[in-house]
C-alpha cells in the first residue's frame, strides 16, 4: 500500500485486522535514470512492479552490463542453493560493508568462508540457545525497567531497541557489559548505516579497487571503528575467565589474540550483525503493534502466565507462539536483507533468461515477501499467517537468506525478538505519538525515514 496524495494513511488503514503499513510504491518503469535517482533517495523505489509477475527482469547498465532481478522461488533456489559457486558476492558489497566487516564472515568467500563458518558454528547450535536466552531475558528486563522510569514522556523506541539489542549481542556472545562503549558503538553503526552505508551507483559500476567518492570517508570510519572494536577486545581480555566458554574464546583459538586482524573483524561483524538485525525487527514490530491494540492485548495475555526471567526464558519460549508469529510477520514485511545481490562468475540461463558472465544478479526479497502469487493479502499486517497456515516455501520467505550462506544467527535472532516483544507487551501498552506514517528507507538495511515517538502506559497487573 502506498500513501494517499496528502501523505496520510487511507481512512480504513486502522480497521482491526486490515492494517497495511505504508511503503514506497514499486516502480512502473525502471531504466538507468530511475536507478540513478533511487540510489540517492530510497533503493526500494527502483524495484520494478514487473517483478510481481515476470520471473526475470533485465535492466541494461552503462557500458554494456546488465542487472537481472530474479523474483521467484525457483530463481532464488538456483542462485542461493543449486549453483552457489557460480554467483559470488559483489565488489560493491565489499565497498559498502567492508569498513565494518573487514574480512569477517559476512564478506569471506571460498575456503576462508568455510573455515570461519566452521569456527563460529558451535556457538549457534540449538544446545547453546538456553544459555543465550538468559542474557536476552536479562536485557529485556533491564529495557522494561528503563522504559518504566520514563513513563509519561514520549519514548524513542528505536534508540531503546538498539540499546537492548546491543546489550544482548555483547553479553550473550562475548560475556561483556559494554558500558560507555555501547553508546559509541550504537552511534558509529547507526551513523554509518544512515549515511556512508547507502550503496551508490559508483559502488556498483566502478571496477574493484577503484576509489569512489565515498572511499575517503569510509576509510576514516574504518579507522574509528577498529579503534572502538579494539577497545572492546581490550575490555574483554581484562575480564577474569568465566566457567563457560563463549564466542570470544572460540575466535581467539581460531584466529589468535592479536590486537587487530581477523579477530577484530569477526568481533566487529558479529556485534553489528547481532545488534542491527534484532534492533531493526524490534523497532518495526513496535510500529506495527502501535496500530493494532488487539494484537498487543493477545501477546500480553499469552505471556501473562509464563516465566520470562533468566531462569524460565528457555522453557517459556516454545509457548510464545503469538510473539514468534509477530516477529516472523515483521521480518516478512521488513526483511533485514531486502535484496540479495550476487555477481555471475560464469554465463548461465535462469528462468529462461540469459545471464552473461559479470552480470549483477539481484533477488529482491522485498518483492518476494509481498507478491500475491505466494502470499494471501501480502500488504496486510497479519501475524496469524504464521500461526494457522502451512509454512511458506523457504525460497519465498527469505528474511535471513537461504542455502549455505544463510545467516548463522538466524534462529537466535528470531528467539531474541520473540522474547523481548513478549516481555514488552506484558508490561506496556504502546501507541504512536502522532499520525505521520513511518516509511522504510533501504540503505544497507531498512531504516525509518524518521524516528517516531511512542507513548507507553503500564499494563494493569
Amino acid at each position: 500500500m502506498s500513501l494517499t496524495a496528502s501523505g496520510t494513511l487511507p481512512a480504513d488503514a486502522h480497521a482491526p485486522g486490515s492494517y497495511a503499513p505504508p511503503v514506497p510504491a514499486l516502480a512502473e518503469r525502471v531504466g538507468w535514470l530511475t536507478l540513478l535517482g533511487a540510489f540517492g533517495r530510497n533503493t526500494l523505489e527502483a524495484l520494478p512492479r514487473t517483478c510481481l509477475d515476470t520471473p526475470a527482469v533485465t535492466i541494461p547498465l552503462p557500458g554494456g552490463g546488465r542487472m537481472v532481478l530474479l523474483a521467484t522461488p525457483a530463481g532464488a533456489r538456483h542462485v542461493l542453493l543449486t549453483a552457489t559457486e557460480d554467483f559470488l558476492r559483489l565488489p560493491a558489497g565489499r565497498r559498502v560493508i567492508g569498513p565494518i566487516a573487514g574480512n569477517g564472515l559476512v564478506l569471506a568467500d571460498g575456503e576462508a568462508w568455510r573455515h570461519q563458518r566452521k569456527v563460529l558454528a558451535p556457538a549457534f547450535t540449538p544446545r547453546t540457545l538456553p544459555l543465550m536466552l538468559r542474557f536476552v531475558a536479562r536485557a529485556a528486563e533491564e529495557s522494561c525497567r528503563r522504559l518504566a522510569e520514563g513513563l509519561g514522556a514520549p519514548a524513542d523506541l528505536r534508540a531503546e531497541m538498539q540499546r537492548v539489542a546491543l546489550d544482548i549481542a555483547t553479553t550473550s556472545m562475548f560475556s561483556l557489559e559494554t558500558g560507555t562503549l555501547g553508546t559509541e558503538i550504537r552511534t558509529l553503526v547507526s551513523g554509518y548505516l544512515d549515511r556512508l552505508g547507502k550503496p551508490t551507483v559508483a559502488d556498483f559500476l566502478l571496477p574493484p579497487g577503484w576509489p569512489t567518492p565515498s572511499s575517503p570517508r569510509r576509510a576514516l570510519f574504518r579507522r574509528r571503528w577498529l579503534t572502538t572494536v579494539r577497545a572492546v577486545l581490550a575490555a574483554r581480555r581484562g575480564q577474569a575467565a568465566g566457567e563457560a566458554r563463549d564466542l570470544f574464546d572460540l575466535l581467539v583459538e581460531a584466529h589468535g589474540d592479536a590486537p587487530g586482524g581477523l579477530l577484530a573483524d569477526e568481533v566487529g561483524t558479529l556485534i553489528v550483525a547481532g545488534h542491527e538485525t534484532t534492533a531493526s525487527t524490534l523497532f518495526w514490530a513496535c510500529t506495527l503493534l502501535a496500530r493494532e491494540p488487539a494484537v498487543q492485548d493477545a501477546l500480553a495475555a499469552e505471556a501473562a502466565g509464563l516465566d520470562l526471567s533468566e531462569e524460565g526464558a528457555a522453557a517459556s519460549l516454545p509457548h510464545l507462539r503469538r510473539a514468534r508469529a509477530l516477529a516472523q510477520e515483521t521480518l516478512r514485511l521488513y526483511p533485514p536483507v531486502y535484496v540479495i545481490a550476487r555477481r555471475a562468475a560464469r554465463a548461465s540461463v535462469i528462468e529462461g533468461t540469459e545471464i552473461p558472465q559479470g552480470s549483477i544478479v539481484m533477488i529482491p526479497t522485498w518483492v518476494l515477501h509481498r507478491n500475491p502469487r505466494w502470499w494471501d493479502r501480502p500488504e496486510i499486517f497479519d501475524p496469524h499467517r504464521f500461526l494457522d497456515r502451512p509454512e511458506p516455501d523457504r525460497f519465498v520467505y527469505l528474511p535471513f537468506g537461504a542455502g549455505p550462506r544463510i545467516c548463522i544467527g538466524a534462529q537466535l535472532a528470531l528467539a531474541e525478538a520473540t522474547l523481548v516483544l513478549a516481555r514488552l507487551m506484558r508490561g506496556f501498552r504502546l501507541s504512536c505519538d502522532g499520525d505521520r506514517p513511518v516509511l522504510p528507507v533501504a540503505t544497507t538495511t531498512l531504516r525509518p525515514d524518521h524516528v517516531p515517538r511512542f507513548r507507553l502506559e503500564r499494563r494493569p497487573g
